[in-house]
């Protein structure tokens, strides 16, 4: 019932068109940055929670720290990208 591909999915060339590979890295930094902020509005929300009770700012500390996270990932992968 399922016919096998002609070329494995590790063996397919990635897209040569210049419109896509900018589309991925722009994919690339957007998720970087919103990974970067819920992992750190969680974690505040954690310590806030169960740790030390400093209800909003462990949150918002932990906002700012995963928005510098998320910048310094994105910035980080803009240099890879210009080499």
């Amino acid at each position: 019932p399922f016919q096998r591909l002609a070329l494995p999915i590790e063996k397919m060339a990635p897209s040569q068109d210049p419109m896509f590979a900018g589309l991925g890295q722009a994919m690339r930094v957007g998720t970087d940055l919103l990974a970067a902020l819920i992992v750190g509005g969680f974690l505040g929300w954690l310590i806030d929670s169960y740790v030390l009770d400093t209800t909003p700012w462990g949150v918002a500390i932990g906002l700012v720290l995963g928005l510098i996270a998320g910048v310094r990932n994105a910035y980080r992968a803009a240099q890879r990208w210009k080499q």
